[in-house]
């Protein structure tokens, strides 16, 4: 009698296990299946575990757009390659455009600028005018005025004016009115064909006494376009 109380004994333990058994069993399947659900639902909405979803990522570049990146060199050599010339005047104060002939030659228009070039608190006048030629060359010509309080006086000095083409520019010129008035024209002669490079020559001019004098000369490198060593 006493054998058989013990193995009854072990029977109701195992059978007392085997529904906690069951449980853990049912939990862990259960806990599958959420995780299967919840990865499935990830991957329909374009996300995936451990990566930001679309709608938080860098947009990518579209055709014919420059990806952005933290190179700041980089941009600004981009920039400056791609970058039209600035003369140094801007927000013109009237803005004439004129016909040109049938063969696309003539004054194109004219530009008027006004600025305090001298600090004597009187406005002075630069005027741009673009000259056509009929060719994909063309120039500007600039003339720069002194307010005197009774009319203006014209101080331009000779040659001021650009000589550019579809290949390369063989003057340019450009202006600065901060700290002081300075203008900045470089050239170079033409040799042979339009784009062949030829040394070029950089002018400097200041404001002295109402006068516009030539202070500086100095050599510069063979080069096509000036544009470049501004």
């Amino acid at each position: 009698m006493q054998t058989t109380y013990k193995k009854q004994s072990v029977n109701d333990e195992h059978g007392a296990m085997l529904p906690n058994i069951l449980l853990i069993m049912l939990l862990i399947v259960i806990i599958a299946l959420i995780y299967v659900i919840s990865g499935d639902r990830n991957v329909r909405s374009g996300r995936t575990i451990g990566t930001t979803s679309p709608e938080y990522m860098e947009p990518a570049a579209t055709p014919g757009q420059a990806a952005t990146t933290n190179n700041t060199d980089a941009d600004t050599n981009e920039d400056a390659d791609t970058a039209e010339f600035d003369d140094g005047l801007k927000n013109p104060e009237s803005v004439t455009k004129y016909p040109l002939n049938d063969i696309g030659e003539g004054l194109a228009s004219v530009e008027t600028f006004r600025i305090d070039i001298n600090n004597d608190g009187l406005t002075d006048k630069i005027t741009r005018s673009r000259q056509e030629n009929g060719t994909s060359h063309f120039s500007y010509q600039y003339k720069i005025e002194i307010n005197t309080g009774d009319g203006f006086m014209d101080i331009t000095p000779d040659d001021f004016y650009t000589i550019e083409g579809a290949e390369c520019s063989l003057q340019k010129i450009r202006f600065a009115f901060s700290p002081a008035f300075r203008a900045i024209k470089i050239s170079r002669p033409w040799e042979d064909s339009w784009p062949t490079p030829t040394p070029a020559v950089r002018d400097t001019y200041s404001l002295i006494h109402d006068q516009i004098h030539h202070i500086e000369t100095q050599d510069l490198p063979v080069v096509c376009d000036v544009s470049e060593l501004f």
